[in-house]
């Protein structure tokens, strides 16, 4: 009989051990199982306030889900809502790095993620949108490099109406008066001289239709401006410039497009999901 116990203690100490184990593994699957459904629980109040528009609110629920230590699905799902959030037109804080910094964040931590080929879309959009930004700005400041000897010559020139009009219009436009500089411009093409400074005066006004700074900013109307300056003027110094304001121009409307059709695809998902969910 005695020769038997420590056998039989070792298959108790066995079963204690086993039952240890089990209620360990049983207790981090239900915290892993909670912790989830809570994730679920932001993410859906993050989606209920993104449809009211309510982006400052639904960010805080997306990065509650980032915070936790949840599984991938609920993160990536979490990131791409909150790029969607960033790159928002009606976001007032819109940011497109962080935009891009989120749906990067999918292709990083989540690739198997059903959310990440439409991640790597937003990637590619969001990045050549910053290549062309990063050039407008160049070009922008390129075009008022290039108009400061035109305006110390014009002073040297016998003034003219249409020159007249064309100065007060670049001094309104670097005071940050776009609807008085625009007014002055169209009046030199209101004289129909059809010659220079024409040519200018549909310059500037593209200039002042591609302006970050003018709450009357009008991509199409600027284009606009730059081809009739190729087509009335070809032999004008400021084609090669118009040339590139028209390449760079066009290829924002493409992207603008893309963009709207992504946001438009979203919109659909969303409302499938929501009938789904009735």
């Amino acid at each position: 009989m005695g020769r038997k116990q420590p056998g039989a203690w070792k298959y108790i100490y066995f079963c204690i051990t086993s039952l240890m184990g089990l209620l360990l593994f049983n207790c981090a699957t239900v915290k892993d199982i909670k912790q989830q459904i809570e994730a679920r629980e932001y993410l859906l109040r993050g989606h209920e306030l993104l449809a009211q528009r309510n982006y400052e609110d639904s960010l805080r629920e997306y990065q509650k889900v980032l915070s936790m230590s949840t599984h991938r699905l609920e993160k990536a799902e979490a990131l791409f809502n909150t790029g969607l959030i960033y790159a928002h037109f009606g976001y007032l804080k819109k940011d497109y790095d962080k935009s891009l910094q989120s749906f990067v964040g999918i292709l990083n931590d989540c690739p198997e993620s059903p959310l990440a080929d439409q991640a790597r879309i937003w990637v590619g959009v969001l990045q050549e949108h910053k290549r062309i930004s990063q050039m407008i700005e160049k070009l922008k400041q390129t075009a008022k490099e290039s108009e400061k000897p035109k305006m110390l010559e014009a002073n040297t020139e016998e003034p003219d109406v249409a020159r007249e009009h064309l100065l007060r219009g670049q001094k309104l436009l670097g005071r940050g008066d776009y609807e008085g500089a625009l007014n002055e411009s169209q009046k030199v093409l209101s004289l129909s001289t059809r010659q220079p400074p024409e040519d200018e005066a549909l310059f500037n006004i593209g200039l002042i239709y591609a302006h970050s700074g003018n709450p009357k900013k009008d991509f199409g109307k600027s284009l606009d401006c730059f081809n009739k300056l190729l087509k009335d003027y070809p032999k004008s110094p400021l084609v090669e410039q118009a040339k590139i304001w028209i390449e760079v121009l066009q290829e924002h409307e493409k992207l603008t497009r893309v963009i709207q059709k992504l946001k438009q695809v979203d919109i659909e998902i969303e409302e499938r999901k929501r009938e789904r969910a009735k």
